[in-house]
């Protein structure tokens, strides 16, 4: 019989071997956020933070709480996400852990971002990047100038927002999954700005992208926006405004 990860828990626990159990528990927390089984995950996250916390086990309590901040967000706790962000922050100096720093700082960034507090957001997205350039951590990178880009649009600034997101496509790599979720994002925002000619040439190439990856989510974005942008090119010029209302709703990171 295979062995699934709660019998490998039990496992460990009989051995006794604590530190692998809340590995464990922290590695399943995160897929099942990747999966938006928050609750389960939070669970496991909290269970991981026990047991690393009974062992003074401070790199560990930092990464638990760093997982469970992340899972919070996603169930939309956002008080709680902050809380944790900041706990797993104090616990841990940049130069041990620069990749877990600068995620907690993103996140406390999209936290304030939501509320408003945009002095405060555009603080930690600066600690975030600056985190991330000392470190090389390309991937970091490139969701906060996403999430700087959605900030500045917000704004008005859209100058601003383009210029991150052309930030953000020099940290992709070879991740046509991120190149996608950019160029998406690019002509989202020229679509809302009635740029509907180069909306829609950014709608084809990450269509394009998404098909190569078979990025079924992705694709179902990009065709709804390329709807959209189509109708109104189609549209006489005295017919007024676009009537598309894009669901974005669901449009959630896989970082």
């Amino acid at each position: 019989m295979e062995a699934t990860p709660q019998s490998h828990l039990k496992t460990l626990e009989r051995a006794g071997d604590d530190v692998e159990v809340a590995e464990t528990l922290r590695y399943l927390s995160n897929a099942n956020r990747l999966l938006r089984l928050h609750n389960e995950g939070i669970q496991q996250a909290k269970e991981a933070l026990e047991i690393y916390e009974r062992l003074d086990h401070t790199p560990g309590r930092a990464s638990a709480l760093g997982n469970l901040a992340q899972l919070l967000y996603g169930d939309q706790q956002l008080n709680a996400a902050a809380e944790a962000a900041s706990q797993s922050i104090d616990l841990l100096p940049e130069k041990v852990d620069g990749p877990l720093i600068g995620r907690c700082h993103r996140l406390l960034g999209k936290v304030h971002s939501s509320k408003g507090e945009m002095e405060k957001a555009i603080n930690h997205f600066e600690a975030a990047l600056r985190i991330g350039s000392s470190s090389n951590f390309s991937d970091g990178q490139f969701w906060v100038h996403y999430n700087l880009a959605e900030l500045f649009f917000t704004q008005g600034k859209f100058d601003d927002s383009d210029a991150h997101i052309e930030h953000a496509k020099s940290h992709v790599g070879n991740d046509m999954y991120l190149m996608g979720r950019a160029t998406y994002l690019q002509a989202r925002f020229w679509y809302k700005q009635q740029r509907v000619g180069e909306a829609r040439s950014e709608a084809l190439c990450a269509i394009d992208t998404y098909e190569k990856i078979g990025y079924t989510r992705g694709l179902e974005l990009c065709r709804a926006l390329l709807c959209g942008v189509e109708k109104e090119i189609e549209k006489p010029i005295s017919s007024g405004g676009s009537d598309f209302k894009l669901d974005t709703s669901n449009d959630g990171e896989l970082p």
